[in-house]
């Protein structure tokens, strides 16, 4: 009987892993949110009962600790699969460049430093305090949501300049996964920074945040004519939460020890798309 903890289980991925996971009813399946009564009555509505939810936030330390504890009581002490997918994102500077701060010194700075909290530091709390449940598993599986955003050769071949918060914290963090890596390789456990592809989360959104301004509108067009010129593949689509659980389940299922560390896409590569 499998267990899985998904931190950051609100919405969008998060949600999404857990109602495909709660579909086996083998699965433990805990899921971690800073406001549970919101998610179990989105559950309820959604007819889904083998969840377990923990209050948890990833920028308090404590509650972590005390989620971990809570959690461990659920599956007698052990956990196969952490998945930490929460992820804070200031909105109000994503789609700016490096040369739109001028003049904004004091929103790099606070953003910077809210995402370093939840995104790197908070990341590395939740770790840590699940990481004596993971020791005492046969599968351990630590899996940490990145984003293709962190990859340097991307960001050279793009002309994609604005993220600037987002993609330098997760680039930070694919390095701290391979630090986790480094030390804990000899114990067999097994670590990933995973990126979900181009996923369209926008139905798990309330209305008004998903009406885009013009601006961003521009933004957007100019990513998405980029991806294209650097994958002519690509449909140009963004892929459902639904199938990008599903693609990041597949790569976690075949992640090996030797692999541990690795920074890869729902494809298993770095196919960012």
């Amino acid at each position: 009987m499998p267990s899985y903890v998904v931190v950051g289980a609100s919405r969008g991925l998060g949600y999404e892993w857990l109602r495909q996971l709660s579909s086996d009813p083998t699965n433990t399946v805990i899921g971690l949110a800073r406001t549970p009564k919101n998610v179990q009555e989105r559950l309820a509505t959604d007819k889904i009962s083998n969840v377990h939810l923990i209050q948890g936030d990833m920028s308090d330390n404590a509650s972590l600790i005390a989620a971990a504890e809570e959690a461990g009581k659920l599956t007698g002490g052990s956990l196969d699969y952490l998945i930490v997918n929460g992820v804070s994102v200031n909105y109000e500077e994503h789609f700016l460049s490096p040369t739109d701060y001028i003049g904004k010194e004091d929103l790099l700075t606070t953003s910077m430093l809210d995402s370093v909290k939840v995104n790197l530091i908070g990341v590395i709390f939740t770790i840590n305090a699940f990481l004596p449940l993971v020791r005492k598993s046969s599968i351990k599986k630590i899996t940490v949501i990145s984003t293709g955003f962190a990859d340097r050769d991307l960001a050279e071949k793009s002309t994609i300049s604005f993220a600037v918060t987002y993609s330098s914290i997760k680039a930070a963090l694919n390095v701290v996964v391979a630090k986790y890596a480094a030390e804990l390789k000899g114990e067999g456990i097994i670590f990933l920074a995973l990126s979900p592809g181009v996923v369209d989360t926008s139905a798990d959104k309330p209305k008004q945040s998903t009406e885009m301004s013009p601006y961003v509108k521009e933004k957007v067009g100019i990513m998405m004519t980029d991806f294209k010129r650097i994958y002519p593949d690509w449909v140009a689509v963004p892929l459902t939460p639904t199938r990008s659980v599903e693609m990041q389940k597949g790569v976690i299922d075949e992640m090996t020890i030797e692999k541990t560390g690795a920074f890869l896409s729902h494809h298993g590569n770095k196919n960012w798309l």
